[in-house]
This record gives structure tokens, sequence and C-alpha cells, in this order.
């Protein structure tokens, strides 16, 4: 079974050996006989199905055994040396029965370069119906020649009976009815002989019919000087040539472009050893016109044996491949172009196996993981590298690319596995599909950020101190101001009181806004850390409720419904997205005096709710709302402070919690800002 592993041949090839015969046509390889490939006339001779390829001879005919041919077929595998058989009797099960057939047939060793044996090409031809017609036909002429002795005998009896004619006449009439049965049984024979030439007449316009209407170019080359007997229509094509041009004239005389290519030598090859050639994407210039154009060709040259066991021609079938050849070298240029650019730009490429967890990384990627270019790297080292913090949401991120298929986009610091070396990479990525039903492939690029984030970390550490310093000025101030208004409320002054009132709000709304500043700068920085703990989502909605409440008396702010539900999550990092959507749903819709909140959970999934009769968002603003600093641009919104963080730190909240957050609207009718918790 280890000579079968090696002898196995690749698809490709069992096609292109497949093709070069038009007959019922089988391939086999290995001392057992495997059978690798086996056209349908072939399985129709067997009385088989396609179940049969794979197997052994033996096992997937099994009435060939104790006939000669399995042993024959051996003795060409062994030796290399090919054999022919003409009109052999063959032992079939036809549909449960047991029946004689009658076979042309060789067994073809096909060879590699080096001289070993690369499979047995069986080629067949069901000449059961002309052995069968021949064994009639002989019948015939040995009832002729019977009924000839029987009319000489006859004839002599006649001789004999002339003399006796006048004392014979009795006998003479029954000569007579004799000779008009003899001459009854040469007309039924004579009918015989030309059904017969009749059906060699079909067999021959069948196979004729299948030549000039077969997709692939054929021709028939006849004789040493391989004069063109028959070319069909899609080989002429290829030629550049009519019928009139090259029937019936030598193969040189007829294209003399082929003279300084490789074709003449080829077929003169084939013809002279009777050994097939097969061709792959040959490079070669035909006639287009008045002039050559550049083609690429797949051919089997197969040698034409005749009676006599001799190599009287060689049939040749070609396949023009120009435009798929062209193709894959366009597709190798772009890739050798993409190569440098990836090069260039200091990018590194990356693939991962989802099935068996194997990371292909090119020489830039281990760099950046601080590995040196020729040392492997598995996918348990790289993630090692990874920062503690960020370890988990890299992870995250690769499972939902591999299993829900979400595109892969993280930045991500890496500690160098040699070097120790800090450095910030994004990674980018997403699953590939062949289209050729095999497994995806998830692969990207990594890209070193390190500059970047360190400018990044700088603005925000500048951002933490500026924050930090304005909040003490900002409490100093919320503190005097609720002294005042207490003392505006003893006192009974009601205009110092309402005042001192709006100033109180607006130190809230610059705290809150120095929160929001800071809250980013922390998130970008990687210092925003979660504090999970399990609490009942209805009381935190109620809460945030009762807040907005009193900072907003111009809406009716309701819980329409609320599922009691348990959730395990980061208690204040959810009440500030939610009171975040209360904030917006009133700010945003002056005229609508409506904001309802919903709570539902169903398959696991717990869902909050925001909804307002407000002014709702344009489609092509929606996806936008909750990227960082983006605020809607209208008539509506240039009076309504903000600086376009408060749903981006909402959704990197949820995020963070495996969540989405998502936006429904209609301009006009309001909104619903919405989120979504895994309840674990």
């Amino acid at each position: 079974m280890e000579n079968h592993k090696a002898s196995r041949l690749d698809d490709k090839t069992l096609l292109e050996i497949l093709a070069l015969s038009q007959d019922a046509t089988a391939i086999y390889t290995g001392d057992d006989i495997i059978i690798e490939m086996a056209n349908d006339k072939m399985i129709s001779f067997w009385g088989k199905d396609r179940s049969v390829i794979g197997k052994p001879v033996l096992e997937a005919v099994p009435e060939l055994r104790g006939q000669e041919f399995f042993p024959l077929m051996q003795q060409v595998w062994r030796t290399g040396v090919t054999y022919e058989a003409r009109k052999a009797a063959a032992s079939l099960n036809v549909r449960g029965v047991i029946e004689t057939f009658y076979f042309e047939f060789i067994y073809r060793a096909i060879k590699r370069p080096d001289g070993s044996m690369l499979c047995v090409l069986h080629t067949a031809t069901d000449v059961t119906e002309q052995v069968l017609g021949r064994q009639r036909l002989q019948e015939k002429e040995e009832e002729v020649s019977t009924l000839n002795r029987h009319l000489n005998e006859a004839n002599n009896e006649l001789k004999a009976a002339a003399v006796e004619m006048r004392a014979s006449n009795n006998e003479l009439a029954n000569t007579n009815d004799k000779l008009e049965h003899t001459n009854a049984e040469l007309l039924r024979t004579q009918k015989n002989i030309l059904q017969l030439n009749a059906q060699v007449s079909l067999s021959e316009s069948i196979f004729r019919s299948f030549f000039e209407q077969a997709a692939l170019g054929i021709a028939w080359l006849n004789g040493p000087n391989q004069v063109i007997e028959a070319v069909n229509e899609p080989l002429l094509k290829i030629w550049g040539r009519t019928l009139n041009d090259v029937l019936g004239k030598p193969h040189r005389e007829a294209r003399p472009e082929l003279e300084d290519q490789p074709v003449f030598d080829l077929l003169d090859k084939v013809y002279q050893t009777g050994i097939p050639k097969v061709n792959t994407e040959m490079r070669l210039f035909l006639k287009s016109g008045d002039t050559l154009r550049e083609v690429f060709v797949n051919s089997v040259y197969s040698p034409i044996i005749n009676a006599e066991g001799k190599v009287s021609g060689v049939l040749a079938t070609v396949d023009d491949v120009t435009d798929r050849v062209k193709e894959r070298l366009q597709r190798e240029v772009l890739q050798e172009q993409l190569r440098v650019t990836v090069e260039s730009a200091e990018l590194g490429t990356w693939y991962f196996d989802g099935k068996t967890n194997e990371l292909v990384a090119s020489p830039r990627v281990k760099e950046l993981f601080g590995f040196y270019a020729d040392e492997p790297m598995t996918l348990d080292q790289a993630i090692a590298q990874i920062q503690e913090d960020y370890r988990e949401m890299v992870i995250a991120a690769m499972d939902a690319t591999v299993q829900r298929n979400r595109i892969y986009d993280v930045e991500y610091p890496i500690v160098g596995y040699h070097d120790g070396n800090v450095r910030w990479v994004k990674a980018f990525g997403q699953l590939y599909y062949a289209g050729d039903g095999s497994a995806p492939q998830f692969s990207g690029v990594l890209i070193d950020i390190t500059n970047r984030k360190n400018e990044e970390n700088r603005k925000n550490d500048f951002i933490a101190i500026v924050s930090h310093e304005l909040k003490t000025p900002l409490t100093t101030a919320k503190g005097f101001t609720q002294l005042l208004k207490a003392k505006a409320q003893k006192a009974e002054d009601t205009f110092l009181s309402n005042s001192l009132l709006k100033i109180e709000q607006q130190i809230e709304k610059m705290t809150m806004l120095i929160k929001s500043f800071l809250d980013v700068a922390r998130l970008e920085a990687g210092k925003i850390q979660l504090n999970k703990q399990p609490f009942e989502m209805s009381e935190l909605l109620s809460e945030c409720v009762t807040e907005a409440r009193s900072l907003s008396q111009s809406h009716e702010l309701i819980i329409a419904h609320a599922d009691v539900v348990t959730i395990n999550a980061d208690r204040d990092k959810i009440a500030q997205v939610v009171s975040n959507l209360l904030s917006n749903a009133i700010k945003y819709s002056p005229k609508g005096k409506l904001v309802e909140i919903t709570c539902t959970h169903e398959a696991g999934v717990l869902k909050v709710s925001v909804r307002d009769e407000g002014m709702g968002v344009k489609p092509h603003d929606q996806p936008r709302l909750f990227d960082r600093f983006y605020r809607v641009e209208s008539k509506h919104t240039l009076t309504i402070s903000g600086f376009g963080i408060g749903l981006y730190l909402c959704a990197e909240i949820i995020q963070m919690h495996n969540g989405q957050i998502g936006v429904e609207s209609k301009v006009g009718e309001g909104s619903t800002f919405y989120f979504t918790l895994p309840l674990e």
C-alpha cells in the first residue's frame, strides 16, 4: 500500500491522461491494480457505478477473478511492457447476469521521465457486435458452402438423373424444390450481410459526429509525414486556419509557423516511440490573420495503433488555456506588487488557521513581537507577549472573527520577547472565503503605531492633568453656590435662589463634561477597568430616571416596561450609559414631551431602549453617531451644546461588556437608542 500511495496521481494529470482516448478508458496504479479513474463508458462495460473508483479491480469487478485480465494488468505494471489484445472474450455481470462480451483493448504502460511506472492506461472498445456479426457471417458462409456442396451434389445427381430423365421425372421435381430452397437461403444470407455493413457505417457515423462536436480541439495526423486526415472546428480556430487550408496536407506543410517551435519534434517522437506525450501550458505562437499571436495550450499527443500493432498516426487533443494562464500570471504580478508594497510600508502579514490554531507570521510580525525572523513563533507565544490588561480583549476579538465573522480591528501593546521593548500595534483582519467550499481563511496585517500611541498618551495625560486641575475650582464654586442658594432660600429671595440654581446646574454640566474628557483619556490609555458585580437592572433604571427628572422638568420620563433581571456588570458604568441616553433624549427632543424607557430580556440577552419623540437622525448620520467627537450638524442642533463624546463613551463601555449599541430613527418622528448585554 505504501507503493500505491507513492504512485497516486493528482486530479489534473488523471484528467489529461483520461483525455488520451475516445474509447472506454480507465487508469490503474499499484500491484493491487487500484482503479484511480474510469470514464462512464468503461464503468458501463463493467456494469457498475462510480463507487468502484479507488478500489482494487478484483474487489470492484469480482467476476474478473479467474480470467486472464488481472494477471495481464499486473504483468504490465511490473514489467512496464504494454499489452494489446484483439477480440478478447470477457465474462461480465450485467444486471445480475454473467454474459460474454468481446473487446479490443490495450494495457498501456505510462512511465515517468525517470523510467518508473506512473500508471497503466486501459483503453477498450466493445467489438461484441462485430465479433458476433462475423461469427454469424461465418456461419452463413458455412451454410452457403454447405448449400453449394449440396448444389454440386444435386448437379451431379442431375447429371446422373439426366440419363434416367425419362424414367425419373419425380426425382427431378424433388431436385428443383431443393434448388429453390437453396436460392432462398442465399437471398437471406445476402440480406444479413447488407445489415452488418449498415451497422458498421452507423458506428463510423457516430464516431465522426463525436469527433466534430467535441469541445476540445482534435486532429488525426496519419503516417510518418503526419498528414492531416481529420480536424474539428475547435482546433481549426486554435490553429487560425480553415479546413481547406490544412485537410490532406502534411502537418509541416500546412502550418509552417511551427517550424522553430517544439510541436513537430514532439509529434515525431510520439510517432517513433509509440509513447503518448502530455504537454501542460505549452507556450506557442500561432497564426492569427497575417500575424502570430501568443497562446498557451494543454495538449495530449497519443499514438494510433493499427491492426498489426504498429503506430500508424497520432491523435492530437488540444485545449486553449491562454486566458487562464494569463490571468494567473497577472495575479502573480499583483501578488508580487502587493508584497513589495507591504514590505516598503513595513507592514506585517499573518495567517491564522482556526481549526489547527496554527499562526503563520511574516518576518515583520515576528520582529514586532520581539522574535527573530528565522525562529518559529506560535499563537500562544504571540499572545503571551501581549500586555496582560489587553490579552483577554484580543482573544475575544479573534474568537468573534472566527466564530461570528466579525471584522478583527484591535490595538494593543506588546512586550518584545527578546528585547523587552514595549510596542503598540494595530491588527486588522477578517475571514476570507475561497469560493470552492474549503474552510475560510483568517488573515490580516499588523502595523506599528507606537509613535502615534505615545503622542495620544501624552495628549491624554495633558487632558487628564487639565481636567483634574479644573475640578478643584469647580468643586469650590459649587460649594459656595450651594451656600448662597441656601441663604437666598432662607431670605426668601426667589430671583437670587433661581439664579443660583441655574449656576449650580451649569457647574454640574461642566463637571460632567470634565468627567467625560477624563473618561475618554482613561479609555484610550487603557486605564478604565470594569468592576463587575450582580445587580438588578430595573432598580438601576429607576434611579437613573429619578435623577434625570430632577435635572429636567420639561419632559415626562416614564419606565414603560422593565423585566426583573439580575445582570453581572459594572453598575456605575451602565448607569453612566443610561443617564447619557436619557440626557440626549431630553436634549434632542425639545418639542417632544415623552421619553420612554424599556427593559426586556430574551434568549440570554438583556435589551434596554430609550425612545424619544424628538427631531430624529438622518440615515447617513446614524452609522457615525458613536464615533468620537462626531456631532450631527443641522439648523436644529446649532444651539445644543456638546462635544460628541457621550455616545462614544457609551459605545466603548457597552463593547467592554461584550454587548452592542445601536439606534433606530426617523427624521421628524423621534429616535430609539438601545444597547444589549449578555446575561452571564
